[in-house]
């Protein structure tokens, strides 16, 4: 079935209102998932004096240190989430392996543990404390920049005594010559702006202006972020119709699983060994060289797709099936092994850092590092449909002939990988200049070490059970 048919097919089918739904349900879950989970039980230091302290819990007594009582919470949903993943990841693999091609029971079995979970959730909901909001670090940047705009007329300069600060800010902060044209958002033009309401579109504080110029910052930055979006969303498009072109009794869940057990594993070793290193020497670059790492193997990963693509189908030629659109390469799925676990280092690398070094580098609320991460992955899938359309405008105009057919068969996918990789290529050496002259002075620090945000409902109560934890003698 040509692409065209397959449209027409899907457009009397509820395939694009579910994908409306899965989009949404995917892009809400980010930031009320990392706030009810660890950001519910945010560290608190304890004092260096401080003492061990017998806590039961249930039916069981633990010893935790005063003050590490959040700490010790922290601990026990890390555990029972990693539990969880296991269980889902050993009840996915089987339920694809039993299913085989029955995909409606796959949904239905998807269904109903998203159902079991929903329950789950709602019976915790009375435990959980509500924060208070924070604004968003990209609202405050466009508030910034609008109102640097209207006050263009402006020069801070003569106006130094009249700039705006917010109670609890710092009174003596004062502003940066960097990107001096937003520093016209914090001038008061009259006494009148003090009465204007908080998040106004008109004025400013000294801290706002200055945190969103840290966020300009990142942009350069983030922008060779984007080609690693490309080559991941390569892991859920051509390496999956790759191996479903090729012979052996490997699935692709099992593929997949092998991706997601490298990429943790990648991540949890390079905080092992080589991050504490580089701390050693100069903290704030360790999430810099592990950005950089990852995309030098992401070259690694394009170029073994491209050397296993180019096996698969000189297999075809010589069993005189390359001319069949479903026909099986004679050759195993094992093959893939090595671009999977390529590809999973890459994001147990890259992936890993660029999320860190969003939790570095962004103002105040940490809780949008994560989006942001997503948000540049997303733009390369995007951009990854306007390269294939490129390399596709490009065969055809050199070669008189059309890299990307309707079947895998049909396609030279080793030469859209060779593609990649010289795209991978140059974008090293695009992040390694940026890199280079990006200042890292202004990190913010740690996501442990940021300042606990108070709960609304439950501060109280915690106050209480600190005293109550404080007088408890350890035997």
């Amino acid at each position: 079935m040509s692409s065209k048919d397959c449209f027409k097919t899907l457009r009397h089918t509820p395939f694009w209102e579910g994908l409306a739904l899965l989009i949404v349900g995917g892009a809400s879950q980010v930031i009320p998932l990392y706030s009810l989970s660890f950001k519910q039980t945010k560290v608190v230091k304890a004092p260096k004096d401080s003492g061990p302290t017998r806590v039961k819990v249930a039916c069981c007594r633990f010893v935790v240190k005063l003050g590490g009582w959040r700490q010790f919470l922290q601990k026990v949903i890390g555990w029972l989430c990693r539990r969880f993943l296991i269980m889902g990841v050993i009840t996915s693999v089987y339920g694809f392996l039993s299913f085989k091609n029955n995909w409606h029971q796959r949904y239905l079995a998807l269904a109903i543990a998203i159902f079991i979970g929903l329950l789950w959730f709602l019976c915790g909901f009375p435990f959980y404390g509500r924060r208070r909001l924070q604004p968003s670090p990209l609202l405050t940047m466009m508030r910034t920049m609008i109102a640097a705009l209207q006050k263009r007329h402006l020069n801070y300069q003569e106006h130094l005594d009249q700039l705006h600060r917010h109670c609890g800010e710092d009174q003596n902060q004062l502003l940066t010559d960097h990107l001096e044209m937003l520093n016209n958002a914090a001038v008061k033009e009259s006494l009148a702006d003090d009465n204007l309401p908080t998040g106004n579109w008109r004025l400013c504080s000294v801290k706002e202006v200055e945190q969103s110029k840290l966020l300009l910052d990142l942009i350069p930055m983030s922008a060779t972020f984007i080609a690693y979006g490309m080559v991941k969303s390569l892991g859920n498009t051509f390496f999956l119709e790759q191996a479903d072109s090729m012979s052996g009794d490997i699935p692709i869940i099992v593929l997949q699983v092998i991706k997601g057990v490298t990429r943790n594993a990648v991540k949890g070793g390079s905080k092992a060994v080589f991050a504490k290193r580089i701390q050693r020497m100069q903290r704030q670059y360790s999430d810099g060289v592990k950005i950089g790492i990852g995309m030098l193997n992401s070259i690694i990963c394009c170029a073994v797709a491209s050397s296993v693509e180019s096996k698969r189908l000189e297999a075809l030629r010589e069993s005189g099936l390359l001319n069949d659109p479903k026909a099986r390469a004679p050759i195993s799925a094992a093959w893939l092994l090595l671009q999977f676990c390529s590809l999973g280092a890459t994001e147990g690398l890259a992936g890993s850092g660029i999320a860190d070094f969003f939790g570095h580098y962004v103002p105040d609320s940490r809780r949008y590092g994560p989006v942001f991460a997503d948000t540049l992955a997303g733009f390369g899938i995007l951009l990854n449909i306007g390269f294939i359309a490129m390399i596709n405008y490009y065969s055809r105009f050199r070669y008189k002939e059309s890299w990307v057919g309707d079947s895998v068969n049909e396609r030279h996918l080793d030469l859209i990988y060779r593609a990649y990789v010289i795209l991978a290529i140059l974008n090293c050496f695009l992040y390694a200049y940026v890199s280079s002259s990006y200042s890292y002075d202004n990190i913010i620090g740690k996501p442990e070490d940021e300042p606990e945000i108070p709960f609304l409902e439950v501060k109280q109560e915690e106050e209480t059970v600190a005293y109550e934890l404080q007088s408890i003698p350890v035997r």
